[in-house]
């Protein structure tokens, strides 16, 4: 797999070599935009010839990520001139995600906010970004400004006139002097005059802060806007681009009053973003969204549910082995629902052949009929069990099944167990799901051998996980051939202790999932509250000709509550108070916790890293009630920090309890 980083004036390479480590190779993209013209731009990058071809270099694997910036970039143009170049395109990444996963600010269980600077060729780019411990990057907002490296090298020209040579270029000149200088304190360069006479140059690192000091004081009032700006509050900040190596950038941002307490890192920013895309390979289940984070949504909004037209008044029939329950009609279906249950009058008892017709006995309201069926006011008459089906099959959905009532007359033999009508990719049923139409006739065409229903076998999927996402469960699995839905149970289990589900959470339930909304969006999103769930998954698929019917279950342990801590300190006459407030928001056993001070610029890590001032016994903490301990906070000087860690060494792998700060930052008390 290879990397390829496109901007506006360069474009980078990157493969992993032979010893495990990243190899970039940088181009210049000399009369062609990577981010506005990449098909003009990604020849440049592998020679004369298109990569893939017999004439480029030799690639052994041409499977490539790309990178495209957070603003400004057009996948769908960038995908198409990646393959029209003779690469097979894995993945399109945005450039701040990238800068992350170089950071390795991006791992399973961590829970961040980080700001994102890429300052590059022609802007700056300050992208903030939210991870969260399911591997979910969202893009909470970006912003793009005009100080890029075009606009240094115009302050640089105009601090350099009169000093050039009549006939050369000045931002040239300014350009080929700003990049000589790179970290060095004085740069030297030679230029050409309009008769051929070369001239030497010189640059030195006093002279280009002057020029470039104006530019220098935006960049860090818009990154000093994002980091007071609201919405989530920022705990690390990540450099990228070339203009963010020059010296000196690091310590700026930490000097930024609202970066008190905040981490930096700068490690190869101008190679950040495409080592970045080499590091995704790490990453097979990354999810990247855009926005602010949602309010919790219903688990069914973009799913089927089943159970939803079912009698809730009734009680629910466990049966050791169900049959698979079929999909409604959807609304655009000709064929009105007929409801198996038996008939009932307007009083509630049931139907006689003495009572008349009714115009409907089906719930719902009345639809078109079809255009070969009854018009739509007459009314429904019983049918014998041995007539004749009529020309146009209804599609049926059965009822809750009433031990009373008598078995529903069936034209065809029951289907064996587990199985269910085929669907098509797009979601509508392309049969009927219960037993339906006599042998022979079918809801389709049966000239188009295609659309005929044919019978799917219910196995079980691979590689089935869950990861939690507060109230959500973020389930995937790995689909078996030739399966285009899948059918997910979930049962709530009682008694598992850790936090309680969300309100209006049921305590089972099912649904099917198409394949393609869950390549779309990444798997499946259900929302069953934070205790322990059972799940179980099985696929539609084809009969493979085996005996391989079943399902895969799953059992997710229930959420650790969550206490979250923030220590403040305040002054006194007699010196400074410390507190430290606790909070829950679903009440919990708080176990014994011991608060290290500790000084330095790095966070401790262990008790043994500081000095213990404050030890919390063992209570039970109510939920939405904080408690609050305070202790005197010794003088010291420079930064320091109030950590807390169980007493118990092995409590933090045993406690159910999650302690964790309200913020990284927030534990910085100096």
């Amino acid at each position: 797999m290879i990397g390829i980083d496109l901007g506006h004036r360069f474009g980078r390479v990157g493969r992993i070599g032979p010893d495990g480590a990243p190899t970039v190779t940088a181009t210049a993209l000399d009369g062609a935009d990577g981010v506005l013209e990449p098909r003009r731009a990604l020849p440049l990058l592998f020679g004369p010839a298109p990569a893939g071809t017999a004439a480029a270099a030799a690639e052994p694997d041409p499977q490539a990520v790309l990178g495209i910036p957070a603003s400004g970039g057009r996948e769908d143009e960038l995908r198409r001139a990646a393959e029209s170049a003779g690469l097979d395109v894995a993945r399109v990444v945005p450039d701040p995600v990238a800068v992350a996963l170089h950071y390795g600010a991006v791992d399973e269980g961590v829970d961040r906010t980080v700001l994102v600077c890429d300052q590059g060729a022609t802007t700056l780019e300050l992208t903030v970004l939210a991870v969260t411990p399911d591997l979910t990057v969202r893009l909470v907002r970006t912003s793009g400004h005009r100080l890029g490296g075009d606009d240094w090298d115009a302050a640089l020209a105009d601090a350099l006139a009169g000093r050039l040579p009549d006939g050369v270029d000045p931002l040239r000149a300014a350009e080929r002097l700003r990049r000589a200088l790179g970290t060095s304190d004085e740069a030297e360069e030679t230029v050409e005059d309009a008769s051929g006479v070369r001239h030497r140059l010189t640059l030195d690192r006093a002279g280009f802060e002057r020029a470039v000091a104006p530019l220098r004081q935006r960049t860090l009032e818009a990154v000093a806007e994002q980091l007071t700006a609201a919405g989530p509050a920022v705990d690390t900040v990540l450099l990228a681009g070339g203009l963010c190596a020059t010296p000196g950038r690091r310590a700026e941002i930490e000097d930024l009053p609202a970066a008190q307490g905040l981490t930096v890192r700068s490690h190869l920013p101008e190679l950040a973003v495409v080592r970045g895309l080499l590091a995704l390979r790490d990453f097979p289940v990354l999810r990247i969204v855009d926005g602010p984070a949602p309010s919790p949504a219903r688990t069914d909004d973009r799913y089927f549910v089943p159970d939803q037209a079912a009698d809730r008044s009734d009680p629910p029939v466990r049966d050791p082995d169900p049959e698979p329950r079929p999909r409604r009609p959807l609304p655009e279906d000709p064929e009105p629902a007929t409801h198996r249950a038996t008939p009932t009058t307007a009083a509630g008892a049931p139907r006689t052949a003495t009572d008349g017709p009714r115009p409907t006995d089906a719930p719902s309201p009345p639809r078109p009929s079809p255009p070969h069926g009854p018009p739509l006011d007459e009314p429904s008459r019983p049918q014998a069990p041995d007539a004749e089906p009529a020309a146009e099959p209804t599609v049926t959905v059965p009822g809750p099944r009433r031990a009373a009532e008598p078995p529903p007359p069936a034209p065809e033999p029951p289907p064996a167990p587990h199985t269910t009508r085929a669907a098509d990719p797009a979601g509508s049923p392309s049969g009927p799901a219960a037993p339906g139409p006599a042998p022979g006739t079918t809801a389709q065409d049966p000239a188009d051998p295609s659309t005929d229903p044919r019978d799917h076998l219910a196995v079980p999927v691979g590689q089935l996980q869950a990861l939690r996402r507060g109230d959500h469960l973020l389930v995937l699995w790995a689909w078996p051939d030739g399966a285009l839905s899948a059918r997910v149970r979930w049962r709530r289990e009682t008694g598992s202790g850790g936090a309680g589900p969300s309100g209006g959470v049921p305590r089972e339930g099912e649904l099917l999932c198409r394949r393609r909304v869950y390549e779309h969006d990444g798997g499946l999103d259900l929302a069953v509250g934070r205790g322990a769930v059972t799940l179980t998954v099985e696929a539609l698929a084809a009969a493979p000709g085996t005996d391989c019917e079943g399902a895969s279950s799953l059992l997710v342990p229930a959420e650790a509550p969550v206490v979250e801590y923030e220590p403040s300190v305040r002054r006194r006459l007699k010196g400074r108070i410390a507190s430290v407030a606790f909070t829950s928001p679903t009440g919990c056993d708080l176990p014994a916790l011991r608060i290290v001070h500790s000084l330095g610029r790095f966070r401790p890590t262990s008790t043994a890293e500081g000095t213990v001032l404050h030890e919390v016994p063992a209570q039970r903490l109510p939920a939405g009630t904080p408690l609050t301990v305070e202790f005197p906070l010794p003088a010291t000087r420079g930064p320091s920090w109030l950590v807390c860690f169980p007493a118990d060494a092995n409590a933090a792998t045993d406690t159910p309890v999650d302690i964790r700060p309200t913020a990284l930052h927030r534990l910085r008390v100096t």
